[in-house]
């Protein structure tokens, strides 16, 4: 059984700690930039732990299969989230419940670490969980400061008893990351294409401003 603390708050830790983030207010840049995250693991094979809020478990079971995908290629996959609905067993990813008045149950993230690349996605809900889902906004930040992934990621794994991962930060091969930010950038230049004019140009300035 998992303890949350119900004040711990992933996109107000990277808020404090990360002064170079790239902040997001569109919610397609945002799950464009999240699936992206898990395609370094899912095309890219990097070997990393994954941390997901998915706020309701519900949001979560659309993305089923992918994670089962996911969680065959990751170091290991934890899944945060109201359990509204009941999910299925997944080997190698294990489903971290909150309650409904945890901050975290307000944010969607989606965390990864590991020697080859780190990135994170974090995102607080400033409209309500129950809106229309063309009226839900957000408000997020993206990064891939190594130093600032790894403290997300301490603090996650502590939570969930997770064991530590010391050569993700020690050993971070930074010739590699940035080979796959390149890939993972190439993949969002094609579909940024098929957006509104309004998402296109904030996934441009993202890219442009978190090039290594």
């Amino acid at each position: 059984m998992y303890t949350i603390d119900p004040s711990f708050s992933v996109y107000h830790l990277i808020e404090r700690i990360e002064q170079q983030s790239i902040l997001l207010n569109h919610r397609r840049t945002m799950s464009l930039i999240s699936y992206e995250i898990e395609n370094a693991t899912l095309l890219d094979n990097a070997k990393t732990r994954v941390f997901a809020g998915f706020q309701y478990l519900s949001k979560f079971t659309p993305q089923i299969k992918r994670y089962q995908k996911l969680a065959a290629s990751a170091e290991s996959v934890y899944i945060f989230g109201v359990p509204d609905v009941q999910t299925p067993a997944i080997p190698n990813l294990n489903v971290i419940p909150l309650s409904v008045d945890d901050k975290l149950s307000r944010e969607w993230f989606v965390i990864a670490h590991g020697v080859l690349y780190s990135s994170a996605l974090a995102t607080e809900e400033i409209s309500r969980i129950t809106d229309a889902d063309d009226q839900r906004q957000f408000k997020g930040i993206w990064t891939f400061d190594i130093g600032v992934v790894s403290i997300l990621h301490d603090w996650l794994a502590s939570l969930v008893d997770a064991r530590p991962l010391p050569d993700a930060e020690s050993q971070h091969n930074f010739v590699q990351q940035r080979q796959i930010i390149g890939q993972s950038f190439d993949r969002l230049n094609v579909r940024v294409k098929k957006l509104l004019p309004t998402t296109q140009t904030e996934i441009k300035t993202a890219i442009r401003e978190s090039k290594p």
